[in-house]
């Protein structure tokens, strides 16, 4: 094109030497006609191939082929893109350079995503450069469904208690309460068969917790002549599914002198596995031997020095109540186990507990209060939790599974919950609480969440009813749960945020949240999970 106008220039010039002054003037005219002719074309632009490093007005973008996609943490996905010319495509991981694919004669290919680090989000951004220069850059749709691949995630170490008869006790039934969720079992030794039924635990992928209480104590009677204990602990410390050693159910303080003799034994036959002690829910002196709960429970870390607590208490109540010391008795076994470096296990009613006595009824079990029993022990850092009962005992009904060996709805709810919070599990297996408190409604359950509690990154937090919020921390992750305080009713939450935080969802996937006002429906008994940073 040039070239054409260099053309006419020549013939224009030699026109304008030659011609009289009415030809100058047609000649000017022409002259005058051609600038405006390439001044319209310069303002068309030229494609880049022509005049190089000029951008066109065309949007210079990346598509892919599908929507979104799906990669468990740990893993990786293969992402297909598209652009409009051949260009150099990378990907950034949270900042980081993973991959790179020099495309210089290609407008479309593949490319791996890997995820991060199985506790953290990603931010993934896929980049693109022309040879010509142009940049662009999109976020990669990719949603991370499990924050743990299957080699290393982690879970709540649930815990039936009190399970099969030995007509039941069959290798069937173990693994019906590991596809519930459930990751331990108790074990009676006094029943015949419990090597039968320490084996089959372990075949169904279970660990057990053994009831020793009454050869410990006939030790403890005879200590110089009784060798049964000797000859107990020999055998089960050896076996694969041991996990701790259940000496004692509900004691008071007045019995820690004898525990303490049967403890240290046991101990000194094995030092890798821990004495288990039940202890009291509350109640009178008569019942703890002490003055108060708190000290009752600090008389165990203390004094007898167990390596963890364990916590019974059933606060269900007919109605959609719940007792009112629960989280009382809850905020003291946490901060005392807290002050002593251990742990500590709760409880949750799996099953009615229908004739504790003439005017106390206990609610039925539900998927909606065994999650609210279950996230509530988790958000005061309850480390295992354990299902009362599995199989009917004593003055209970509507167990998982009745005397007769039949399973019951019960058996559902306790699946359908439990494998809910194994889904977030990991957050709360080896968690530290920082903090507890409450949002809503003036509580007489204990105090409210200050604002200044609250991690920089949420700017206010507001529920339409009850709810416990809990400020923990794991594996250099920090984490916010809010616990819905009602089975019986959903709740609202309204929390505004300084920056984007991601919320883990009920199927473990990460959700991100924007900066700003946001808005939650929290389910009956349910949990509310942001992770923070």
């Amino acid at each position: 094109m040039k070239r054409y106008f260099t053309y006419i220039l020549v013939v224009s010039l030699a026109l304008f030497v030659s011609c009289n002054k009415e030809d100058q003037a047609r000649v000017e005219e022409l002259n005058a006609t051609l600038t405006e002719l390439e001044g319209k074309v310069d303002e068309m632009g030229l494609p880049s191939a022509v005049k190089p490093g000029v951008e066109t007005d065309d949007e210079y973008f990346i598509s892919f082929d599908r929507e979104k996609y799906g990669v468990d943490a740990g893993g990786s996905v293969t992402v297909k893109y598209s652009v409009q010319e051949p260009s150099t495509v990378s990907i950034t991981v949270n900042g980081d350079l993973t991959a790179k694919v020099n495309a210089t004669s290609e407008t479309s290919g593949e490319i791996v995503i890997s995820a991060p680090d199985p506790a953290s989000p990603a931010e993934i951004v896929i980049n693109a450069e022309t040879n010509s220069g142009m940049k662009s850059a999109r976020k990669v749709p990719v949603m991370i469904r499990d924050p743990y691949t299957d080699a290393t995630r982690t879970y709540v170490n649930a815990l039936g208690y009190y399970n099969f008869k030995p007509q039941w006790a069959t290798l069937d039934n173990f693994k019906k309460l590991a596809e519930a969720g459930l990751k331990s079992v108790t074990v009676e030794t006094g029943d015949y068969d419990y090597k039968i039924q320490m084996d089959l635990a372990h075949q169904a992928g279970l660990k057990t917790l053994p009831i020793i209480g009454w050869v410990a104590s006939n030790y403890e009677r005879d200590p110089a002549n009784y060798k049964g204990l000797d000859q107990m602990i020999d055998y089960l410390m050896h076996h694969p599914a041991t996990m701790a050693y259940h000496i004692c159910d509900e004691p008071s303080t007045r019995e820690i002198p004898s525990l303490r003799v049967r403890k240290e034994k046991i101990e000194s036959l094995d030092p890798d596995h821990p004495v288990y002690i039940n202890l009291n829910p509350d109640g009178s002196i008569n019942a703890l031997g002490v003055d108060n709960y708190r000290d009752y429970i600090e008389a165990f870390a203390r004094d007898c020095k167990c390596k963890f607590i364990s916590f019974d208490m059933y606060p269900i109540l007919p109605g959609g109540a719940v007792m009112t010391h629960w989280h009382r008795c809850l905020r003291d076994v946490s901060e005392v186990t807290r002050k002593y470096g251990i742990p500590f296990w709760a409880f949750a009613a799996s099953c009615w507990i229908d004739r504790e006595s003439a005017t106390q009824y206990r609610g039925r079990p539900s998927t909606e209060n065994l999650r609210l029993q279950v996230y509530t022990d988790l958000a005061y850092g309850a480390q295992v939790v354990q299902y009362f009962t599995i199989q009917q005992y004593g003055g209970t009904s509507l167990s998982p599974i009745l005397a007769d060996g039949t399973w019951t709805e019960a058996y559902d709810y306790l699946k359908e919950a439990t494998l809910q919070v194994q889904k977030r599990g990991y957050v709360f297996d080896g968690c530290s609480v920082h903090k507890v408190g409450f949002a809503g409604v003036s509580s007489v359950w204990g105090d409210l969440l200050a604002p200044s509690d609250l991690p920089a990154e949420i700017e206010s937090l507001n529920t339409s009813d009850m709810a416990l919020v809990s400020l923990l921390g794991n594996r250099g992750n920090e984490y916010v749960a809010i616990v819905n305080q009602s089975y019986t009713d959903k709740i609202k939450a309204s929390v505004t945020l300084n920056e984007a935080v991601y919320t883990i969802e009920r199927d473990g996937s990460f959700v991100e949240r924007p900066s700003g006002y946001n808005e939650f429906t929290i389910d009956e008994g349910d949990l509310l999970l942001f992770k923070i940073k």
